[in-house]
């Protein structure tokens, strides 16, 4: 289904709301505990959402921090010696409060409510979080459409049991649902809504997919996860037995050409998606280019791998070259390219 199609369903499905208005409104320290928590947890779209139009701050806020603790369920899986337990119970009920919550930013639990499914207490519980209420005035302020935020709360969900995905085909939808989709709202944030853009979006979602699994792949191997998918790495690869400390003990030399040539191959598709976003990115208006600024510290991620000739246990990777990030980012905003 189309992003235009989507759009269009999402506004003819809101309805009148039930629970009292007041109850939902935010407040300005709803606002500071979204900025705060993205601060804290997703250091570069805090970064990025300093530099985005001042009338879209907020909605922009609220859609990271959304996001944010969708991704804070599946790292507060319980593991034991390294071992990838199935998802618990505790986290599947987070997973459908979260549900619940954007079903009622939507209206759509009205109905329940009424015809005596489920309590008005238990309907109205998702309003007392500082996130839900900015998320509600984010919906109605800038007008969200709702499935893609339904595709960043399904995909974060099917993932808690995922250790591996089997194909790079199946990294890239996921990129799409979850990045992808953060672009289109944060473009929606900003009042645009073209399938122009949403390309341009669609792109650097993959691109910026593909580059944080690379980013992430080391310290999953320590939990028993693999960031490649199974297409990229022979049976038999030993990541379930690293450690940081010695990350390469379990390896032999294959192993480890193995892992860099996947590496690169994924990096390679992060490129290509990008590329594709580089070329057409002056379809999105100048006002709203600061939507695509995480493209920024994830394509200079890539730069970063390319020198180290693709090995993720390369520990320049982990230094936290701050400067030059905020560098890259302030050149991208001002000259509204990257």
């Amino acid at each position: 289904m189309s992003n235009r199609l989507l759009r269009f369903t999402s506004r003819m499905q809101r309805r009148c709301f039930s629970v009292d208005e007041s109850v939902k409104k935010s407040t300005k320290k709803d606002f500071e505990y979204c900025v705060d928590l993205v601060q804290n947890r997703d250091r570069e779209g805090y970064l990025c959402g300093l530099l985005m139009p001042h009338d879209a701050r907020r909605s922009y806020f609220a859609i990271r921090a959304f996001n944010v603790e969708l991704a804070s369920i599946k790292d507060a899986r319980k593991s034991e010696g390294g071992e990838f337990d199935a998802a618990s119970l505790a986290l599947k009920i987070r997973v459908q409060w979260w549900q619940d919550a954007l079903n009622q930013v939507f209206g759509d639990i009205d109905e329940q409510v009424a015809a005596g499914g489920i309590s008005l207490d238990m309907a109205t519980s998702c309003w007392n979080n500082p996130v839900v209420r900015l998320l509600n005035d984010a919906v109605h302020e800038s007008n969200l459409t709702k499935r893609f935020l339904e595709r960043l709360l399904e995909a974060r969900a099917a993932d808690l049991d995922v250790k591996q995905l089997a194909t790079l085909a199946e990294a890239i939808d996921y990129s799409e649902n979850t990045f992808s989709s953060l672009l289109y709202l944060s473009l929606e944030s900003a009042g645009v809504r073209d399938d122009a853009a949403d390309t341009v979006a669609y792109n650097a979602g993959i691109g910026i997919g593909l580059v944080t699994a690379l980013r992430s792949a080391r310290f999953r191997l320590v939990r028993g996860e693999c960031a490649i998918p199974q297409e990229l790495i022979a049976k038999g690869f030993p990541y379930h037995k690293f450690n940081l400390e010695d990350p390469k003990a379990e390896m032999t030399e294959g192993d480890v050409q193995m892992l860099q040539d996947a590496v690169f191959e994924m990096s390679q598709k992060a490129s290509l998606h990008f590329s594709e976003a580089r070329e057409n990115q002056s379809v999105v208006p100048k006002h709203a280019r600061p939507c695509l600024l995480p493209v920024v510290p994830a394509f200079h991620h890539l730069s970063k791998l390319e020198k180290v000739k693709y090995n993720i246990f390369d520990d320049t990777l982990l230094e936290q070259d701050q400067l030059t990030g905020l560098l890259l980012l302030g050149r991208t905003w001002l000259t509204g390219v990257f």
